[in-house]
Order: C-alpha cells, then structure tokens, then sequence
C-alpha cells in the first residue's frame, strides 16, 4: 500500500505540473501570487505573473510562484526597434526600425511610441522632385535655402535663370574668352568693348582662360553654347589651337586651323597618332570663332640687348607681355626697336600694346562711323586676271576699284589705292608667306613685309605703310597663319584702321566669295557671314578651304554707302577647267620662306600640351 500511494502522488503531481502551473508568463486561474513565491501551499486559484515577457510564470504546490527565465522573442515597447529577443531573461532591443524614405528631401526620425517620422527638410519655398528639394520659379539656392532671385530682365543672368527662361538676360551672342594673362590688364578695354556691344543690342560674356588643350577650350566653348545659346566666340591673347596634315596642291601640308573648334560633333582622326589630325567627318559649323592672337616672342627678346630679361620659358606672368608698361607705351618706349624687313621686330614682345590700340579702333568705328572711305578695292595680281570682277562688292559700295591690269597690279598701285581715304573693304588675290605679300611686276616680286604694315613714332612713312582698309577679304596662302606673326594680324592690328580679316593658314583661300559677300551686304556680321559661306562652300574643298579663320571682332558689320542696291549675287560656278587652272597657279608657285611647324609649335607652347 505505500508504494501504490507513492506512485499515485507522482501522478497527481505530474498531471498537475502540465495543467496549471507550467505557462510562461501567463497568469493562473484563482488567486494571486506575488514574486516573492507566496500564495499558499495550493497552485489552485493562484495567478502567477512578475510582468515581465522574458520569464515563465509557474507555480509550484507548497513553493508557491517561480519565474526561470526564457529565450524567445519579445516586444521591449519601443516600436523603433524590430526583432527584439530574450536574453538572461531581460528583453533586449534589436535592430533599429529602417525609417530611410531615400529621400533627400525629408530628415527620418524614429518616433519610440509612434514609428517612423519624416520631416520635410526643403526650404518652404522648394519642392521635392524626383527626391531632390528645387527652388520654386522666382527663387534661388540649393532647395534647403531658397531666396528670392532677381527677376528676369534685370540683366544678371542668375543660377536659376537659363536662356530658355529668361533669354533677355542669359541668351548671349558672343562669349570673349580671354587668355588669364591679359584679362586684367586688358580690363578697362574689355570693359567698353561690352557696353558698345550692349548698345548695339548684343550680349556678350567674357571669361579668362587659363592654359589648357585645344581639346578643353572647344569643350568649354560647347559648355557656353548649352548654358548661354552663345552663336560665336572671340579668343583674345595666345590661345590653343589644333593643326590638321594632308596633300593640296600636289604637296604634304601641316597647318593650324580653327574649324575643329567649330563643329559641335565632327570625328576628327589621327591616324598615325603624331598629334596631327589627318582626316574628319563631313563639317557643318555650328558657331563661329574669331581670333585677336598675341605672340610672345621670347626667341626673339633673347637676341636683342634691349629685352634682357624676357622669359626663356612660357610665363603668362612676363613683365613685358601683360604690362601696363607695355599695353600702354610700346612701341614708343623701346626706342631701338625694328622695323627692317630683314630683321625680327622687337615690337612683337609687346603685342598686348596693339590689343588695347585695336579695341580703341573697333570703339570708334562703332560709335563715329568708317574709319576710311566707304569703299571696295579688288586687287588682282597678275596670275589671276582672268578672274578679276567685283565680286558682289557693289551690292555694298557705290564705289568699287577693281584692279585687274597687268600693269596697274604693282606694289606702288596698291599702296596707292590704299593711302589718301583708302578703302574700307578690300578683297586681294596676292601671293604670300605669313611675312610677305607677294606683288609680282615683269616676272620678280616686290614684296610688302609685315613690319612694313603699320606706323612707328621713330622712321619716316616713306619706310612703312600704314595701310588703310579696315576689312580685308585675303586670298593669300598662309597670310592668316595666326601660330607666327603674319599678314592677317599685322593688317588687323598695327595699322590705325584694320578691324577685320579673313584669310587662310595654309595654301588656298576664298576664291568664291559670293555668298560671304552676300551676307556682309545683307548686314550680317563678319563671322556669322564667315560660318554660313562656310558651310554652303568652304566645307565642300579642304584643298582650299580647310585653313580659313577670322581675325579680329567677329560682331562687325559693314557700313555701306548704298543700302537700296542690296542684291544676291549668284554662285558664278567655275568649270572644271577654270578650277584646275587656278590650282596649277599655287602649285607652280615657289614659297619665300617656309612656314612653322607643329613641332615648333609645342616647343613654343608646352601649356597648350599635357605632359
């Protein structure tokens, strides 16, 4: 019987152990218990509960209430945390609440009662696009702070402000960009060369640049393009410029050119990687670009006893390239300067001088009127009579010389025609070097050197001419060839009347210039002239055209004497044989001197190159 009643109680204590008092922090049925084990010697009636989810609620007959920890999930009451889990009986956070909206425009929070809170961050003048905050129309900053923008029309083109929004003030017509030597010393005239654009209704920036490829100042010209529509540039100073080899003219040629600044998206190839393009897609312009080039010659310094300090390397800084000294008082101040034919002129280590003497010109052509006679003077020399008509100049003057006898084409005939009033255009087909202008008479050449061109304080006119023509259209290979001092620029620039010219690096030139006429009498200015004649005929033949630029301020226009005998001239195509012919005259042709090369020019320009 005792062992019978010991067994009994094992079972009465199991079946009571499973069904009252083994459940994890839940409460049982009658009565309380507390945490301290009390609750009577029965479980009957006894509720067991110590609050807290991470211990099992048990009671034991005669003990009263326990409470052994357990592992499992809980819930800690912070609903900023998920996966909150039991350990040594304590409910331990887990990972915080991923609140991240992946929104810049709100701040997340974690609300321990609430959840989730996402705070608006944009400026109350923003909204949130595309999870960005954005200044409302009228108003400036990064979204987070927005201020009140100027309006449009104000003329401060403002980061909020594009062309298409506000074209009065941000749809620019010429970007001036201007080497970062020159462009404080340059300042004042900069300066009036924009208000007397300004006046006559054109908008223009200026930006100074700093040393780089030829590769970066076209992808920065294309940056302006996109943000201020520019339809051209001015580069003033000693700036980049890409070089292009083929055969013209039965002869291998290596030239600068500015057309690859010009196409937005023409392939341009270099076949046998020597730096030197060799080949392009077919060109269609889409800006034009002008040149005001300077040249620090410091070759030229070294030789001469009256530069003894000139850089030997380039230093954008030199004291006689970007002076006040210079821009102001050269070339009266260097009294032993030379003018000789045969000698380098010390003038050109001081071109800034005619920079600032070239936009005093450019200021009095717009605001008194031609700085010449109102007229035309065509000029063939004696291998191109045949061809020798106006050329479409009488749509734009009432007066128009055209010289085509074989014995009025002399060097004395064309300083004649441009002394004593001159002429404002002038369209010449003369032989040439970038040094000379080739004017043949019997056969022998009379050449006009380039240190002729101009005026000096310290010799006699009889010894330099100070030619007055104040646009020229040069059909004169290489006169242009802007890498060395040249024709081009001496015509332009060191004269009291060059404004404008247009002429070629290389062999060839404009021999069809109807449609460049045309434009220029219609009152279209020289450049955008130059990029639609261009691109309806210069694109058509890289023997003759590939090496075209323009010199001087692109936004000129002529000032005609006839405005109601406005008229389009015609094509006039040349045959095939007329072509020809014209070509046999460059190739049989033997050059004065030789043109520089594109070793020469890295050599001279390593800032235009990466290392």
């Amino acid at each position: 019987m005792k062992r019978l009643h010991c067994c009994l109680a094992l079972i009465v204590f199991a079946f009571g152990s499973a069904s009252g008092c083994d459940v994890g922090g839940d409460a049982l049925d009658g009565g309380v218990g507390d945490a301290g084990g009390t609750g009577g010697s029965q479980c009957d009636g006894v509720t067991c509960d110590d609050g807290n989810p991470c211990t099992l609620n048990r009671c034991i007959p005669g003990t009263g209430c326990i409470f052994p920890a357990w592992t499992g999930p809980c819930e800690d009451g912070n609903v900023c945390t998920v996966d909150d889990a039991c350990v040594a009986g304590v409910c331990t956070p887990g990972a915080p609440l991923d609140c991240d909206d992946h929104s810049a425009c709100t701040e997340e929070t974690c609300d321990p009662s609430s959840g989730c809170v996402h705070a608006n961050r944009c400026d109350p003048h923003a909204t949130c696009v595309g999870g960005n905050c954005e200044c409302d129309p009228g108003y400036g900053g990064d979204g987070f702070v927005c201020f009140a923008a100027p309006g449009c029309g104000d003329g401060d083109c403002t980061g909020v402000e594009t062309y298409l929004t506000c074209p009065m003030d941000c749809d620019h017509d010429l970007l001036v960009v201007v080497e970062e030597a020159l462009a404080q010393v340059l300042g004042p005239s900069l300066t009036m060369y924009l208000n007397d654009l300004d006046n006559e209704g054109y908008l223009a920036r200026i930006e100074p640049w700093t040393p780089g490829t030829v590769d970066e100042l076209k992808a920065f010209l294309f940056e302006q393009v996109d943000t201020f529509d520019i339809e051209g540039a001015l580069l003033i100073g000693n700036m980049p410029t890409a070089w292009f080899e083929q055969v013209a003219f039965d002869s291998d040629e290596t030239f600068p050119m500015d057309v690859f600044l010009q196409d937005r998206d023409a392939f341009w190839g270099d076949d046998d990687n020597d730096g030197i393009y060799d080949s392009h897609s077919p060109l269609q312009l889409d800006i034009y670009v002008s040149r005001l080039p300077t040249l620090p010659d410091y070759g030229a310094c070294v030789t001469s006893p009256d530069f003894p300090d000139c850089p030997q390397v380039y230093d954008p800084g030199g004291e006689l390239y970007a002076s006040e000294e210079c821009i102001y008082d050269c070339p009266s101040r260097f009294s032993s300067q030379s003018w000789n034919p045969d000698s380098h002129p010390d003038v050109e280590c001081c071109g800034a001088y005619f920079l600032k003497r070239y936009f005093d010109r450019v200021h009095d052509y717009r605001n008194y009127g031609s700085l010449v006679e109102p007229a035309a003077l065509v000029f063939i020399d004696d291998d191109w009579l045949r061809w020798a008509h106006p050329f479409g100049l009488d749509a734009i003057y009432a007066t128009v010389d055209v010289i085509c006898d074989i014995e009025e084409s002399t060097k004395l005939k064309y300083l004649e025609m441009l002394s004593g009033g001159g002429a404002q255009f002038v369209y010449h087909w003369l032989h040439s070097t970038p040094n000379d202008l080739l004017i043949y008479l019997d056969g022998n050449v009379d050449p006009i050197h380039r240190t002729q061109i101009g005026w000096s304080p310290h010799f006699a006119p009889s010894l330099v001419y100070n030619l007055e023509a104040s646009f020229v259209n040069m059909f004169s290979c290489h006169a242009a060839r802007f890498t060395v001092p040249n024709i081009g620029s001496a015509l332009a620039f060191q004269t009291d009347y060059g404004l404008a010219i247009v002429g070629s690096t290389k062999n060839g030139g404009m021999w069809q210039p109807g449609e460049f006429h045309t434009n220029l009498a219609h009152g279209t200015p020289w450049g955008e002239s130059f990029r639609l004649w261009y691109n309806n005929y210069g694109q058509l033949d890289d023997e003759w055209h590939l090496g075209m630029v323009v010199l001087g301020d692109p936004l000129l226009t002529l000032s005609g004497d006839v405005a109601d005998l406005l008229k389009r001239m015609p094509p006039g195509d040349s045959t095939a044989d007329e072509v020809e012919a014209l070509r046999e005259t460059l190739i049989d042709l033997v050059e004065a001197d030789e043109v520089d090369t594109f070793d020469e020019y890295v050599r001279s320009n390593p800032q235009f190159f990466e290392d």
